[in-house]
């Protein structure tokens, strides 16, 4: 888990206002930029919380996320060439 100094460097803009997580409208981060399915990436990748860290192409998280945007869970291909 990390501490809270580091849950403070994640601008307050981007984090919920209940502060249970990051910030999303319509099931998207809000630190999410470009297009889910095209080319996406997080704006704050090396400040990002633990659960956006643990979270691994092909595992049931990143399958949720996927089908959440109307996309198929990764093919063991395309999650062996998955960058880690």
């Amino acid at each position: 888990m990390e501490s809270d100094e580091q849950l403070d460097r994640i601008p307050e803009t981007l984090v919920a206002a209940d502060l249970s997580g990051m910030r999303c409208e319509n099931d998207r981060c809000l630190a999410l930029a470009g297009v889910v399915g095209e080319g996406a990436s997080c704006t704050i990748y090396e400040l990002r919380p633990m659960v956006c860290r643990e979270c691994q192409p092909g595992d049931p998280e990143c399958d949720l996320a996927r089908r959440t945007h109307g996309m198929d869970p990764l093919t063991p291909a395309e999650i062996a060439g998955a960058p880690g």
